[in-house]
C-alpha cells in the first residue's frame, strides 16, 4: 500500500455537472485531443442541439444515447474544484419542495412578508416617527473627535447653553436691516477694457433697474448707525460710486467724461484706492493716462433683521426664506435679461446665495426625477430579456421593497439617524445589482430545461443551489467593499457604507427566498400565457425547438464567436495588449492626481454660477471686502462634549464646557490680554507670512479685532468728558475698585447704586458693558455692539448682576463666560488644498500654545479655531480623510474582495487574477479623474470610496463560472464560463449603464458626477472583465487542482484527525477517511 500524501487525496472520480455533462464530454483525460482545434473540438461538442418534450426537457447530441443510458465516466485525475454530484440525482433540498409543492402559500407568504415590511414603513411615518431622517441641504461630514470640529462646534452652540444670557438680537438694539443677510454679486466681462463711457454707461443702465425695484427699499441694508440718512439703503459697491461723488465731491463725473483721470486721482487716496482694489481685475492697470481691466464687479447689500423680527436663530431661517422669495421675484428677471443679452457687448453673470439655494432646491428636484427614468429603462430591459412581464414586475418589486426594509434594519437595529443624497441615489446602485441576481436566476432557470429531472422540485434544487450559490458569492464581495467605508470617521461615508452593506444582504435574502416562489409560480400559471410582444410559449404548443426557446442568441454569441475571439492565438495576446496599454495610460494620469484646492462645488465649469465663482476667487486683485477666513482666538470654552451624543445622530450639538479658571477681573489677566494684543499687532514678517495675516492696505496695522483694544480706545475719550469726571479719572485697562467707582458715579443715572452690594467685584465687566452698549444711550445700531457683541459672552452673577437704570432691559454687573479675538487672515476658502493649508493649521496651533505659556493661568485655555465660513480648518482636515478614505477603502476592499473571491472558488489563481482585475478596474478609474481634467476634491472622493463595491460583481460572476465548470482544461472551463455567466454578466451590466445615462442628464454636479462614475466603474469593470480576465482565464486559469484549496484543507483535516505518514487512504475507516496498514483485514474498501 502506498504512503499517504496530497496526491493520493486527489485520486477521486470525476463526476459530471448540470451545465456541462450533457453538453460536452472530457476527453482524454480532459486534454483536448491533439490535431483539433480547440475552438474546432468545442465547438462540436455543442453544435447540435435536440430538446425533450418531457419534464424541464434534455440536452443531448443529435444521434447519441440519452444519459440515462450511458454510463458514468469514471476519471483517474483528479476533479476540478467546482465538480459536485450530478445535480439531476441529489436529493431535492426541503425549502425547495416547500416553493414547489405549497407554491401557492410559500408566494403568497413571502410577498406578504415584503407588503408587511413596505406597509410598516408606511404606518411608522404616519405616526410621526423619523422612520426615514432626510437630509438634503448638505453632506455631514464632520470628524466628530478632532480639535478642529469640537472648539468650532462649541463656539457655534455657546449661547444656548443655560449659563449664557443669550444676545440682545432685537430690531432697537442692533438697528433694523444693519446686518447683512446676503449679497448679490454682479459681473462684467470684456476681452479689452470695461472702463469705458459706453461700458459704464451700460452698467449703469442694470443697476438702476434693479434700484428701481420698489420693493428694493423693504430689504436693502440700512447705515448702522441711526442718522437722518438712516432711511436710505446702503448703496451698492460699484465702480459707479467714483463718478457720482459718494466718496468724494472731487470725484463727481456723473457724464464719464474722464474715466481714466477719475479712477487715476482715487487710486492716489489710500482710502479710495483701498475701495477702488475691490473693483479691479488682475490684470488691471491704473496708471496716469491708462486705466483698464477686463472684469469688474458690483456689490448690493440686503440686510436683516426685517421689521418685527429680530435675529435669534429661529427667525433668521424665515427673513432669509423672505429675501430669497424677493430676489426671486424681483431681481432674477432683471438679471437673467442681462445675463442673456449681456450688459452692452459685455458678458454678464451674477450670484447671490439665496438666488443659488433657490436655484438649487429646484434643479435638486428636477435631478431627483431622472431617478424615474432609470426605473423605467430597467424595467423595460429587464422585461425584453425575461419576455415576462410576471417575472419583470416581481423583480423590480423585489429590488424597490429591499431599498425600505434595509432602511428598517439601518434606521431601528443599527439606530443610524442620517439619510442623505447618497443614500437615495443607492437606488441607482441596487438596482444594477438587484437586476444581475434577478437575470442570473432566470438564467440559471433556463439552463435547468437543458436536463432531465425527475420532478419540479429536482430541477428547482438543481436551479436554486446554482444561483444562490453565484450571488451569494458577489452580494459577499460587493457586501465587504462596501462595508469597508463603515470604518470611515466620517458619517456620510460610514453611514452609507453600512446601508449599501445592508441593502445588498437584503436584496439577496428577498432574490434567495422570494424571487424562487415568483418563478414556480410563473412555472404553474403565468408561463403559457400569450401578450403582444412578449409570448412565451404558444399554448398549444406540446414542444418547442431548442434552437428557438432554449438558446438565446446571447448565449450562442458567447459560446461561439466570442470564445472564439478571446481564444484566437493572435487576438488574445491583442487584447491583452490593448488592456495593458489602458493600464499604463490610466496609471500615468493617476500619478498625476492631486487634491483639489475648492470646497463642494454644485455646479458644472461651464454653468453660470460656477463662472461667478471662479470670477470671484481667482478674478480680482486683493481687496479689504475679499471673505477671507477669520481666526477666533477664543478663552473661557474647552472642546464641545459630544459624550451624550449618538454617532449617527448628525443634528446633536452636545453640550458646551466652560473653562472655570477663564476669569478677566484679575489686574494680571487685563494685562496680559493687552500685552498679547500688542505682540499680535507687532509680528515679525517671517510670522506674519507663516500665519498668513492680512495687513489693512491704508493703515498697514495687521487687521485684528482685539476687544481690550477697543475698550481701551474707547475710556480713554470717556476719560476726558470733564463734565462727568471732574477728577480727570484714568478709566482704561486694568479696571481697579476706585476706577469704576468714578465711573459709576459719574453715571448716577445709569447705575442704581443703592442695589450694589459692597462686596461687588465684576469691575472689568462693568467698564466692558459701558462701553459695549456706548454709555447705555437710547439710540440704536452702535457700531462696536455689532463688531464685538458676538465675540463676549456674559452669564448672571446672582450677587452683582443688576438692571441698568436707564434702560432696564439690559444688565450690568454681569459674568464674562467667553471671549475671542479676531485676526483676518489673507485665505480666501476653497482656493488651497489641504497639502498647502494643513501646515497653516499647525502654525497657528503652535503659536498659541507659546503665547498659552505666557499667560497668567485664567487665561491659558486659550485655544483658536474657524467657526465661521464653513470651517475652513475642519474642512481642510475632512479634505485629508476623504482622500485617506478614499484609499482606506479601496485597500480594504480590495483586500476583502480577495479574501471572499477565493473561498468561493477554492482556488488561490483564480481569486488572484479576479482582484487584479478589480484593481485594474480601480487604476482606471482613479486616473480618469485628472484625464477629465479634475482634481480629487469632496465629490470624487466619496465616488471612490464605492469603487471596489461596484467594481467586483461581473469579475466574480466569471469567477464562479469558472469555479463550477466540471471540466479539466483551463481552455473548455474558460468556454462553459462565458456559456453559462456571460449572458448574466452582460445583462447585469447593461442595466446599471443603462441606469447611469440618465443622471448623466443632471445639471447638478454631485448628481452628474454620481452618473459618471457608476458608467465608468461599470464599463471599465465590464470591459476588463470580458476582455481582460477572461483571455488570462484562457491562458493562464487553473486546471485541474492547480491552485486549490482543496487538497490543502483536505490535508489539514487529516492532520488534525491524527493522520502520520505510516497511515494510508481509505473509504471505511471509522469515519476518519485512514487507516493503518497493519491494523485492518485487507478486504477493507480503499481508494
Amino acid at each position: 500500500m502506498a504512503q499517504f500524501s496530497v496526491d493520493a487525496l486527489e485520486q477521486a472520480p470525476t463526476s459530471t455537472s448540470l451545465f456541462t455533462a450533457s453538453a460536452h464530454t472530457t476527453h482524454n483525460n480532459g486534454i483536448i485531443p491533439l490535431g483539433i482545434d480547440n475552438h474546432d473540438y468545442v465547438n462540436k461538442q455543442h453544435d447540435v442541439i435536440s430538446m425533450s418534450s418531457q419534464n424541464g426537457g434534455v440536452l443531448r447530441k443529435e444521434g447519441a444515447a440519452t444519459p440515462s443510458s450511458v454510463p458514468p465516466v469514471e476519471s483517474k485525475d483528479a476533479p476540478c474544484d467546482g465538480e459536485t454530484e450530478d445535480d439531476e440525482n441529489k436529493e431535492p433540498l426541503a425549502l425547495c419542495e416547500f416553493f414547489v409543492q405549497r407554491y401557492k402559500l410559500a408566494f403568497g407568504v413571502t410577498l406578504g412578508l415584503h407588503v408587511f415590511l413596505l406597509l410598516l414603513t408606511g404606518v411608522l411615518i404616519a405616526a410621526g416617527i423619523d422612520v426615514i431622517v432626510l437630509k438634503f441641504d448638505g453632506v455631514p461630514l464632520q470628524l466628530l473627535d478632532h480639535t478642529t470640529y469640537l472648539r468650532a462646534l462649541a463656539w457655534q452652540y455657546k449661547d444656548e447653553d443655560s449659563l449664557a444670557m443669550g444676545k440682545d438680537t432685537d430690531v432697537q438694539t442692533i438697528g433694523e436691516r444693519s446686518n447683512v443677510a446676503d449679497n448679490l454679486l454682479l459681473y462684467y466681462q470684456y476681452q479689452g477694457n470695461v472702463f469705458t463711457k459706453e461700458r459704464l454707461k451700460e452698467m449703469q443702465k442694470v443697476e438702476e433697474k434693479l434700484l428701481a425695484v420698489p420693493e428694493y427699499q423693504k430689504f436693502c441694508q440700512l447705515p448702522p448707525k441711526s442718522s437722518g440718512g438712516r432711511s436710505n439703503c446702503v448703496k451698492p459697491l460699484s465702480i459707479l460710486r467714483f463718478f457720482d461723488g459718494s466718496y468724494n465731491s472731487l470725484l463727481n463725473d456723473s457724464s464719464f467724461s474722464d474715466v481714466a483721470g477719475t479712477l487715476y486721482s482715487a487710486s492716489q487716496n489710500p482710502l479710495l484706492n483701498q475701495a477702488l482694489q475691490f473693483h479691479l481685475g488682475k490684470d488691471a492697470v491704473v496708471s496716469q493716462g491708462e486705466v483698464r481691466s477686463s472684469v469688474t464687479r458690483t456689490l448690493f447689500y440686503l440686510g436683516y433683521p426685517l421689521v418685527g423680527y429680530d435675529l435669534r436663530s429661529e427667525n433668521k431661517n424665515t427673513q432669509l426664506k423672505k429675501i430669497r422669495t424677493f430676489e426671486e421675484d424681483h431681481f432674477l428677471p432683471i438679471l437673467k435679461d442681462a445675463m442673456d443679452d449681456g450688459a452692452g457687448d459685455m458678458a454678464f453673470l451674477f450670484t447671490s446665495v439665496q438666488l443659488m439655494t433657490a436655484a438649487l432646491l429646484k434643479q435638486v428636484i428636477f435631478d431627483m426625477l431622472l431617478a424615474a427614468g432609470s426605473l423605467c429603462f430597467i424595467f423595460l430591459f429587464m422585461l425584453l430579456m425575461t419576455r415576462s412581464l410576471f417575472i419583470t414586475g416581481f423583480g423590480i418589486f423585489s429590488i424597490l421593497s429591499s431599498f425600505f426594509i434595509a432602511n428598517l434594519i439601518y434606521r431601528f437595529v443599527c439606530q443610524y439617524r442620517y439619510f442623505g443624497i447618497f443614500h437615495v441615489l443607492s437606488i441607482f446602485i441596487i438596482l444594477g445589482i438587484g437586476a444581475d441576481n434577478v437575470f442570473v436566476f432566470i438564467d440559471t432557470w433556463r439552463a435547468t430545461e437543458h436536463s432531465n429531472f425527475p420532478t419540479l422540485e429536482h430541477r428547482l434544487t438543481a436551479c436554486y443551489r446554482r444561483a444562490a450559490s453565484a450571488t451569494l458569492y458577489t452580494s459577499l464581495t460587493t457586501m465587504a467593499a462596501f462595508l469597508s467605508n463603515a470604518l470611515s470617521p466620517l458619517i456620510a461615508i460610514q453611514s452609507f457604507g453600512l446601508f449599501s452593506g445592508i441593502l445588498v444582504f437584503v436584496n439577496y435574502m428577498s432574490v434567495v427566498i422570494f424571487f424562487p416562489t415568483v418563478m414556480v409560480m410563473n412555472h404553474h400559471h403565468v408561463e403559457h400565457w400569450t401578450w403582444p410582444c412578449f409570448r412565451s410559449r404558444d399554448k398549444n404548443s406540446q414542444e418547442i425547438p431548442a434552437k428557438m426557446e432554449n438558446e438565446h442568441p446571447i448565449v450562442r454569441f458567447f459560446r461561439g464567436p466570442f470564445y472564439k475571439l478571446l481564444t484566437h492565438r493572435i487576438i488574445r495576446f491583442a487584447l491583452l495588449a490593448v488592456c495593458a496599454a489602458l493600464v499604463v495610460m490610466f496609471s500615468v494620469f493617476a500619478a498625476r492626481i492631486e487634491p483639489d484646492e475648492q470646497s463642494i462645488q454644485y455646479y458644472q465649469d461651464n454653468h453660470h454660477y460656477s463662472k461667478a465663482s471662479g470670477l470671484q476667487k481667482y478674478g480680482f486683485k486683493p481687496s479689504a471686502q475679499d471673505d477671507v477666513i477669520e481666526v477666533y482666538i477664543v478663552y473661557g470654552l474647552k472642546n464641545q462634549d459630544l459624550q451624550e451624543c449618538s454617532k449617527t445622530d448628525f443634528a446633536c450639538t452636545g453640550r458646551t464646557v466652560w473653562d472655570e479658571g477663564f476669569e478677566l477681573n484679575h489686574k494680571r489677566a487685563q494685562s496680559a490680554l493687552v500685552d498679547f494684543c500688542a505682540r499680535l499687532q507687532n509680528l515679525s514678517d517671517a510670522d506674519v507670512e507663516r500665519l498668513k495675516i492680512r495687513r489693512n492696505a491704508v493703515t498697514s496695522r495687521l487687521e485684528t479685532q482685539c476687544f481690550v483694544e477697543r475698550i481701551n480706545e474707547y475710556m480713554e475719550t470717556e476719560s476726558k468728558n470733564t463734565t462727568k469726571y471732574p477728577m480727570n479719572p484714568d478709566l482704561t485697562l486694568p479696571t481697579t475698585e476706585v476706577k469704576v467707582n468714578a465711573l459709576v458715579h459719574g453715571n448716577i443715572d445709569t447705575y442704581n447704586l443703592t442695589a450694589v452690594s459692597p462686596l461687588f467685584y465684576r469691575y472689568f465687566e462693568t467698564v466692558m458693558g459701558y462701553w459695549l452698549h456706548d454709555g447705555y444711550k437710547k439710540e440704536t445700531g452702535y457700531n462696536d455692539f455689532r463688531v464685538y457683541s458676538d465675540l463676549l459672552g456674559e452669564g448672571t452673577d446672582k450677587f452683582d448682576t443688576r438692571p441698568v437704570a436707564s434702560r432696564p432691559d439690559i444688565l450690568w454687573g454681569t459674568k464674562l463666560l467667553y471671549a475671542a479675538i479676531v485676526v483676518k487672515t489673507t485665505l480666501k476658502f476653497g482656493t488651497f488644498s489641504f497639502d498647502d493649508g494643513l501646515p497653516i493649521v499647525k502654525a497657528w496651533d503652535d503659536f498659541i500654545q507659546e503665547e498659552s505659556t505666557l499667560m497668567p493661568s485664567t487665561l491659558s485655555g486659550m485655544s483658536q479655531c474657524t467657526p465661521t465660513g464653513g470651517n475652513p480648518w475642519h474642512f481642510l482636515n475632512v479634505q485629508k480623510e476623504l482622500v485617506d478614505t478614499a484609499t482606506q477603502g479601496i485597500s480594504v476592499g480590495i483586500v476583502l474582495a480577495f479574501v471572499v473571491i477565493t473561498l468561493a472558488t477554492k482556488n488561490v489563481i483564480t481569486g488572484l487574477l479576479a482582484t487584479l482585475n478589480i484593481g485594474v478596474v480601480t487604476l482606471s478609474v482613479v486616473g480618469l479623474i485628472p484625464m477629465a481634467g479634475r482634481k480629487l476634491g469632496v465629490l470624487e472622493s466619496l465616488n471612490l470610496s464605492l469603487v471596489v463595491g461596484l467594481a467586483v460583481d461581473y469579475v466574480v460572476h466569471l469567477a464562479e463560472g469558472y469555479h463550477a465548470s466540471a471540466a479539466q482544461d483551463r481552455l473548455t472551463r474558460t468556454h462553459d464560463m462565458l456559456e453559462h455567466v456571460g449572458i448574466s454578466v452582460l445583462s447585469g451590466a447593461l442595466t446599471t449603464l443603462g441606469a447611469s445615462v440618465f443622471m448623466c442628464a443632471a445639471v447638478i454636479l454631485f448628481f452628474l458626477q454620481f452618473g459618471i462614475f457608476i458608467f465608468a466603474t461599470i464599463g471599465f469593470s465590464l470591459f476588463y472583465s470580458l476582455f481582460g480576465f477572461s483571455v488570462l482565464m484562457g491562458l493562464l486559469g487553473p486546471q485541474g487542482q492547480t491552485g486549490s484549496l482543496v487538497p490543502v484543507v483536505r490535508w489539514l483535516q487529516f492532520r488534525l484527525r491524527g493522520m502520520q505518514s505510516h497511515h494510508e487512504h481509505c473509504e471505511k475507516c471509522e469515519g476518519r477517511g485512514f487507516h493503518d496498514a497493519e491494523s485492518l483485514p485487507q478486504d477493507v474498501g480503499k481508494s
